[in-house]
């Protein structure tokens, strides 16, 4: 008898998105965030930062490793993203994951969102710590104290 894993928790009742990857708000500008407005070729008007402007239309770099956490940590930010108008919401691996005391995977997942703006789209790209149980639940998702976090956990490999 073959047994299939329950689906995912992907409650994000209690969560919320970080203004890195929300929609371009006060939090960004309060936070010395830098956007600009740019004509992609096939996309149209887009805003977003510099970084996530030279992405578009290319697919993100996925770093190779098991990552247990990518689409139970995508199908949250999907649901939370929806509400604020999300087009799509792209997520690869940025990490390889590791598992802390109680069992639970935790690894980096870069993230690219899209959101359908009057006349134009906004670009919100950046990489968080996902957190999911043995049993494929959320249990956190957040941003990383600084970038170098992220450079820190690739360039340890597999534990």
């Amino acid at each position: 008898m073959v047994c299939s894993p329950a689906a995912p928790d992907t409650s994000a009742a209690t969560w919320q998105m970080p203004w890195q990857i929300a929609p371009i708000g006060p939090a960004s500008a309060a936070a010395g965030e830098q956007t600009i407005m740019s004509m992609v070729p096939g996309t149209g008007l887009v805003k977003g930062t510099s970084v996530a402007l030279q992405s578009i239309g290319q697919p993100l770099p996925e770093v190779p490793g098991r990552n247990r956490t990518v689409d139970t940590c995508r199908a949250v930010v999907m649901s939370e993203a929806g509400k604020a108008g999300m087009k799509q919401v792209e997520a690869v691996s940025a990490g390889a994951d590791k598992t802390d005391r109680k069992g639970d995977y935790f690894a980096p997942v870069l993230f690219r969102i899209t959101y359908e703006r009057p006349m134009m789209y906004e670009v919100r790209e950046a990489t968080m710590i996902c957190v999911v149980s043995r049993k494929g639940a959320i249990v956190d998702a957040y941003m990383p104290a600084d970038a170098s976090t992220v450079t820190e956990w690739t360039a340890l490999g597999h534990r």
